[in-house]
């Protein structure tokens, strides 16, 4: 039976989906704390494995996050390729093993964890995740991008609207973050990606500029 080298190319290629199976490491054990998730939401666009290209997202899911803005897991020590919580790791990494990535496979898309498995019944962000996602749907800004772009000098109605959300969205997090006392650093957990990185994906890179956003073809 072959062994893993432990070279890190898998890790650097992404954090695990989570599934039910790790919900003790969040809730019990403490070893992945919500500051290292981040929810990739319902009609983002998504590296799907399997299949090798992006794609919408048909259902919420939630990832460990890379390190310093990059796809490489945080939990890879990148000086010796040694996870750091290897005997708390997720799911996924247990069974993963790139010479054979049939037991992965079989798991890939079943029994993933969402936001609510996560937060218990009346929890006051609840309400807040709601609306943050009626207003900041992602389907909804990746068809706004697609308008805007299609006439892009006649379309300041939807560079507005489009603007709103992004405003919407940033103002949502430093709020809660404000109120709550909750860490910024969980903002990713509870709201997902900021929309204007979201936004990026589909050919458009927002920059604040005050309380706004400048818009610009990428």
């Amino acid at each position: 039976m072959k062994e893993c080298k432990q070279c890190g190319i898998c890790c650097r290629k992404g954090g695990p989906a989570l599934h039910t199976e790790d919900l003790p490491l969040i809730i019990d054990d403490k070893a992945i704390d919500l500051t290292d998730i981040v929810t990739l939401r319902k009609g983002e666009l998504a590296f799907d494995q399997p299949e090798s290209t992006v794609v919408p997202l048909a259902e919420e899911i939630l990832k460990i996050k890379g390190a310093g803005g990059e796809w490489t897991c945080k939990f890879l020590a990148l000086s010796s390729n040694v996870c750091r919580i290897y005997k708390s790791r997720p799911l996924e990494c247990q069974l993963l093993f790139c010479e054979d990535p049939d037991p992965l496979l079989k798991i890939y898309d079943k029994g993933r964890l969402t936001r609510r498995n996560i937060l218990p019944e009346g929890h006051p962000v609840l309400e807040i995740i709601d609306e943050h996602d009626k207003k900041c749907f992602p389907s909804k800004m990746a068809q706004l991008a697609s308008d805007i772009l299609a006439d892009w000098n006649d379309s300041e109605n939807l560079k507005s609207d489009l603007r709103e959300m992004l405003i919407y969205d940033k103002s949502i997090r430093e709020l809660v973050t404000e109120k709550s006392g909750l860490p910024a650093e969980s903002m990713d957990f509870f709201f997902g990606r900021p929309m204007h990185r979201v936004l990026a994906g589909y050919g458009i890179s927002a920059t604040p500029n005050g309380k706004s956003f400048s818009l610009r073809k990428s």
